[in-house]
């Protein structure tokens, strides 16, 4: 298996240092699924050894790219064994994230991992679907930024994610020098790959909503860690 030795040296090539604690609770989050993975199915097991460039890489490669905000309130739709929402969080520490999952065995394993982390005073998790009244009136209209990665076509994501998204923000997008991206919140990141040109437009002829920007997660090393054709589509509903 991979180390996290094998991605530091990348993230700094690319402007992003880790510190000590960072590159712990990275390795230890890894150590924690990879347990959980031998009783529940939180990743596929032919990724296992793939398990930091494939995932845990492929999930802050928008760090790379994007400048988001420093602090913010985050959903993480679909978050399966905490991915991206838990590596994210490790890096962004003023974030406070909802793991949502509609799998109990899953839930109950991200838990216990975000416990054994020490995160759990500003990861939480919710077990349920983003469609449920039940959920939405819980926690509608409380957060900045709406995370998915691989969980359904463009144009569910814009719907379940609408009603999360705080009132009241720009909403935007802005290319700035050197290729980076800026958002304002609130936005929702989508992790995507392959051609999305026909996903794309039903999303905008069902949804009446346009893509804001499509930023391909290519930088210094992703084709190096097998990370081919990954975009990141952000939307703001």
């Amino acid at each position: 298996m991979e180390h996290s030795v094998d991605l530091v040296p990348v993230l700094r090539r690319n402007g992003l240092v880790l510190s000590e604690a960072q590159c712990d609770l990275l390795e230890k989050y890894v150590e924690l699924l990879m347990e959980w993975n031998q009783k529940v199915n939180l990743i596929s097991r032919k990724d296992e050894d793939n398990v930091w460039a494939g995932h845990i890489l492929h999930s802050l490669s928008p760090l790379l790219r994007v400048d988001l905000p420093e602090r913010a309130q985050v959903l993480d739709l679909g978050s399966g064994g905490g991915l991206p929402g838990v590596p994210l969080a490790i890096l962004c520490e003023g974030w406070s994230v909802v793991l949502l999952d509609s799998i109990q065995k899953k839930c109950a394993a991200v838990e216990d991992i975000i416990l054994r982390l020490g995160l759990s005073e500003r990861i939480h998790v919710v077990c349920g679907r983003a469609e449920e009244k039940g959920i939405v009136q819980k926690m509608g209209k409380t957060f900045d930024l709406v995370l998915a990665r691989g969980v359904a076509p463009l144009v569910d994501l814009v719907r379940w994610s609408r009603p999360y998204l705080k009132n009241g923000g720009s909403g935007s997008v802005k290319e700035a020098v050197g290729g980076r991206y800026s958002v304002a919140s609130p936005v929702l990141l989508a992790y995507k790959g392959g051609d999305l040109e026909a996903e794309i437009r039903a999303m905008q002829i069902k949804t009446q909503t346009g893509v804001a920007a499509s930023v391909p997660l290519v930088f210094d090393g992703s084709e190096e860690m097998g990370l081919l054709e990954k975009k990141l589509i952000i939307i703001a509903p």
